[in-house]
């Protein structure tokens, strides 16, 4: 028996620095977009609250992993006491709750977003609630399976407890149900923006640009199906504490991919504020040295004029152009 045991390493250091790198990978990308929505738009929407709520949710997760990690989670189970066993199993099963809630939550936040750019087309609109409701439905629907899986809640962690439990089996296919139902919401909040943008009035390159932020989810489909397929592997093992880490890997990545992926489209008024700050800045600079170089030439100065507006004069043409002007041809091509 002995010769078949492995040695005791302990992998879930890994777990814990992936979740805590996503964290604030995501802390950062959520932190702006609620500085662009609350300042530069200057109003925060729903899908704004959801977002935040998401990602203090997933933190909650990888807290409670971290916590399960110090306990055993990454050993190999013969290595570790009771109380180490009983501890570990407990608080990963514990994150699982905020772990599923807040990939749903950032799922949802990025649908009712995306409802501002479909118009008034019946079918697409039908399609976002669908995936809202079913996505806060069948979540809801997996939360009870897991925690309703054993006669005595603690039974989850604690055998001693007693009573029956449920076959593996229906974790394993309800699991599968609801990764194949997240790949499938994934795709639709992927493919959906490039079908709206299609209709859009803008440049192709705006269309792109604006594609390629907004089809981001495409990375949460794909670390769904591994999740997904990490669980299917899961149900086979006995040595739960050190083969649960790949899908708590996977089932971070998830969480945290949705959460940033479904923010970065939010971020563009801030990034037109910045463009527009370092633009007016340069030509701030560009027009009092074109001024001073001319003023000895019969030109006036730009932003001399009595009115307020910018001036040029020279012995053939007078041009006003107001600063809102400016301000708007700058932006236009960039608008939507």
């Amino acid at each position: 028996m002995a010769t078949n045991m492995q040695p005791d390493v302990n992998i879930g250091p890994s777990a814990v620095i992936a979740g805590w790198t996503e964290a604030s990978i995501a802390v950062i990308v959520v932190t702006a977009r609620t500085y662009a929505q609350a300042k530069v738009v200057g109003r925060m929407g729903v899908e704004d609250y959801l977002m935040i709520a998401a990602l203090i949710v997933a933190m909650l997760n990888t807290s409670l992993i971290t916590h399960a990690v110090s306990w055993g989670i990454g050993r190999h189970i013969y290595y570790l006491t009771p109380i180490e066993t009983i501890n570990a199993i407990k608080f990963e099963f514990i994150a699982q709750t905020p772990g599923i809630v807040a990939p749903t939550l950032a799922r949802v936040s990025f649908a009712i977003y995306l409802l501002k750019f479909v118009g008034t087309s019946k079918l697409r609109r039908y399609l976002l609630w669908s995936v809202v409701w079913s996505q806060v439905i069948v979540n809801i629907i997996q939360i009870v399976l897991i925690l309703a899986q054993c006669q005595h809640f603690a039974a989850l962690w604690n055998p001693a407890v007693g009573g029956k439990c449920w076959s593996r089996k229906v974790q394993v296919y309800s699991g599968y149900f609801l990764g194949a139902l997240n790949c499938t919401h994934d795709l639709i909040l992927t493919f959906l923006p490039v079908v709206v943008l299609k209709d859009l009035n803008i440049t192709r390159r705006i269309k792109v640009i604006l594609g390629v932020l907004m089809g981001m989810s495409i990375f949460a489909f794909a670390a769904s199906i591994v999740k997904t397929i990490e669980l299917g592997n899961l149900g086979k093992v006995s040595d739960f504490t050190y083969f649960t880490v790949s899908f708590i890997i996977w089932f971070t990545i998830e969480n945290y991919v949705v959460i940033i992926a479904a923010s970065i489209p939010s971020l563009r008024p801030l990034l037109l504020h910045v463009k527009k700050q370092v633009s007016s800045r340069g030509d701030s600079y560009a027009m009092n040295t074109y001024g001073a170089k001319r003023a000895t030439k019969g030109y006036v100065p730009y932003g001399e004029g009595r009115d307020g507006t910018l001036k040029s004069t020279n012995n053939r043409t007078t041009t006003n152009v107001t600063g809102s002007v400016i301000t708007e041809l700058r932006r236009g091509w960039m608008l939507w």
